[in-house]
């Protein structure tokens, strides 16, 4: 079920929620999320883990939690993240193109999208750019992964880009991928008047910039060693990012 990944994505989707309605979202909400996002993404991630490594395994079907506590639309959007997961990225795209990654970190915006409409209809553009920031974020956090693993990626066959173009060309789309982030990132910025402006927009330019020198690092020399940097940075990055626009709409 890959239990290091579901944490990240629990919280986008929360973190989604505080920003959408300005306030702590209600317990149902706050449950909703957490039980219909981790049992969705659990159940995707291991049938992903199935459908790779060929392990024969029986899941049992359970009920899908989201529609109980929270709304269709937000359900709609878990279920759907599952499926992209599962269908788009896993089956159709990740054997087949370097593109993979890129039209698959979709699953991942879902999450987004699913904490936003848990909690309100309003600004969809709002929504849309949160689900945006995650697509964007996508690439440049796993093609750096790729970069550390790309021999075995080459080995099954499997066209990550690393493997295709060598760690010194995917290390420059990772900048340029991060050159993309920066902005979109910085344009949730206007969601926050007052006061969460200042708290968001200098935390964020900070990340951003030590983001960005990861990468560089890793463009300058593409190292294993710099590319476990730049992928080990990535994560708390989005983190970080969600939790300063957290504080930032809540005050």
């Amino acid at each position: 079920m890959k239990p290091r990944i579901i944490p990240l994505l629990l919280f986008v989707g929360v973190g989604s929620a505080v920003v959408a309605g300005h306030s702590v979202p209600p317990l149902r909400v706050t449950l909703g999320i957490l039980a219909g996002g981790g049992l969705t993404s659990a159940g995707s991630l291991a049938v992903n883990s199935y459908l790779e490594r060929g392990i024969d395994a029986r899941m049992k079907r359970t009920k899908l939690l989201s529609y109980l506590l929270l709304n269709l639309v937000a359900t709609f959007f878990i279920v759907l993240g599952a499926a992209i997961y599962i269908s788009v990225y896993t089956i159709l795209l990740k054997p087949r193109t370097t593109w993979n990654i890129v039209l698959g970190g979709f699953a991942g915006s879902c999450a987004a999208l699913a904490g936003w409409y848990s909690v309100t209809f309003s600004d969809p553009l709002a929504a849309a750019l949160l689900a945006v920031l995650i697509f964007v974020w996508t690439p440049s956090h796993f093609w750096s992964l790729a970069v550390i693993t790309e021999e075995d990626y080459s080995a099954v066959g499997i066209p990550m880009l690393p493997s295709v173009v060598g760690a010194g060309r995917a290390s420059r789309f990772i900048v340029a991928n991060t050159l993309i982030l920066i902005p979109v990132s910085l344009l949730l910025t206007p969601l926050f008047p007052g006061t969460g402006l200042f708290i968001y927009l200098p935390a964020a330019s900070v990340m951003n910039a030590l983001l960005l020198a990861t990468n560089i690092k890793l463009l300058l020399s593409p190292t294993k060693s710099n590319a476990w940097l730049a992928f080990k940075f990535s994560s708390p990055y989005l983190a970080m990012i969600f939790t300063f626009a957290m504080v930032a709409a809540l005050v």
